[in-house]
């Protein structure tokens, strides 16, 4: 008994400290994550005996992860807001992620299979996916007070890197040889997974329209979790299911009111979508603190002191940000800063790296390398957000009901 009652005051001086972290990032710009992983590390150095007594400790740490990256997912396109003025910025953010995950995943690859004697290039190139992906579940928490245009373009690219990132892994791991035909199922296989997501929403939206009940949103977020979940058994991306979920919930103003008037309340539906997002946004603060926690506790801090671990990891991200420098300067000629520095691994790198098949499992991708990985790309950002911070101010006007950043103005007068 009271080993439960020690239990709940850890669980809840937990989730009270991570708040406080999100305080604190906000004025220090540490991201609230890597406060939480020294912070799972610190009590496992501390009581090292009580990881000894958890069962299946990566299998706690993957199925939180599945959690947090459709909460998370869901919470970064509840943000997003579509005009026809955004579409170059969707599209923008489209391609970078796309091409810059291609282009880094290749070399990652590259340098796994010239470390490696006697792996074959596709064990390679599945061990790089997860450390060519940026995490969004670091990234969008991470932007909260950067410039408008600059914060979505990060939202849109992370959670698009997410979701490629994810499809790629998928097509290589389940296709034993690739030829043309896989290409085409895997375009069957978006088409299918994109019409669904329109039906299953257009299904939710009646649902959360009505107001019978006062439990419904923790439904929505199970029949959502079912469907991604039912989809990853199938081999399908489901996580495009829940992407045009978000998608469609935040910009319901685009559908139209005389035809959705017929089998939905407009106004009621507004206000639950209000409600609903308040919902993710705490879920995905939940998960997200017991995931980076655990993988934090999870970890044996002696291996950060292997030499070879630091050199390899180290190569890894001067290829991440080298294709990203050359990416942001040479070919969209953006800004860049802070989004040149805004490119975080964590929690989907996390989750694929546990989902690697036996059979292409090296020793060189480990926890270890995951880990100096993460933490070096999280401080990275943590020193472009804090240059940002120093040298530039977010000012915002509006005309009419649009929001204007002058920062972007000035950025487009450079």
């Amino acid at each position: 008994m009271t080993n439960q009652y020690s239990l709940l005051i850890f669980f809840s001086l937990l989730i009270i400290l991570s708040y406080v972290f999100n305080l604190v990032a906000q004025k220090i710009k540490v991201p609230s994550v890597l406060l939480l992983l020294f912070t799972g590390i610190t009590i496992r150095i501390l009581a090292p005996e009580m990881a000894n007594t958890i069962q299946g400790l990566d299998k706690i740490l993957a199925l939180v992860g599945t959690l947090g990256l459709i909460l998370i997912v869901l919470e970064g396109s509840l943000e997003l807001k579509l005009s026809r003025k955004k579409l170059p910025l969707i599209a923008s953010s489209f391609f970078s992620a796309i091409i810059i995950l291609l282009i880094t995943n290749v070399l990652v690859a590259s340098v796994i299979y010239w470390l490696v004697p006697d792996i074959s290039f596709k064990a390679s190139f599945v061990n790089a996916i997860p450390l060519s992906i940026i995490s969004s579940a670091i990234a969008i928490p991470s932007v909260e007070q950067i410039g408008s245009e600059k914060r979505e373009f990060i939202v849109y690219e992370s959670i698009f890197s997410d979701i490629f990132g994810i499809l790629i892994f998928n097509f290589v791991v389940f296709n034993d040889i690739i030829v043309p035909g896989s290409f085409g199922y895997l375009f069957i296989d978006l088409a299918l997974v994109g019409i669904l997501g329109l039906v299953f929403t257009l299904i939710l939206l009646y649902f959360i329209s009505k107001n019978q009940l006062k439990v419904r949103f923790f439904i929505l977020i199970a029949v959502l979790i079912l469907l991604y979940a039912s989809g990853k058994i199938l081999h399908f991306s489901s996580l495009i299911i829940i992407f045009v979920f978000g998608l469609v919930l935040n910009n319901i103003q685009y559908i139209s009111k005389r035809w959705i008037s017929k089998f939905i309340h407009f106004d009621l539906l507004k206000e639950n979508i209000e409600q609903f997002k308040v919902i993710t946004i705490e879920s995905a603060f939940l998960i997200r603190t017991l995931f980076f926690f655990i993988f934090g506790y999870s970890l044996l801090i002696t291996n950060l002191f292997d030499l070879k671990l630091i050199i390899t990891g180290s190569l890894i991200l001067v290829i991440l940000y080298g294709i990203r420098y050359v990416y942001l300067r040479f070919i969209i000629r953006a800004n860049l800063f802070p989004a040149l520095f805004i490119a975080p691994r964590g929690l989907i790198t996390i989750l694929l790296f546990y989902s690697i098949p036996s059979e292409y499992s090296i020793g060189l991708v480990s926890e270890g390398l995951l880990f100096y990985i993460i933490l070096m790309s999280s401080l990275i950002m943590m020193i472009g957000l804090m240059k940002k911070s120093k040298t530039e101010v977010d000012y915002k006007v509006f005309i009419g009901d649009r929001e204007i950043d002058l920062e972007e103005i000035n950025d487009n007068k450079k």
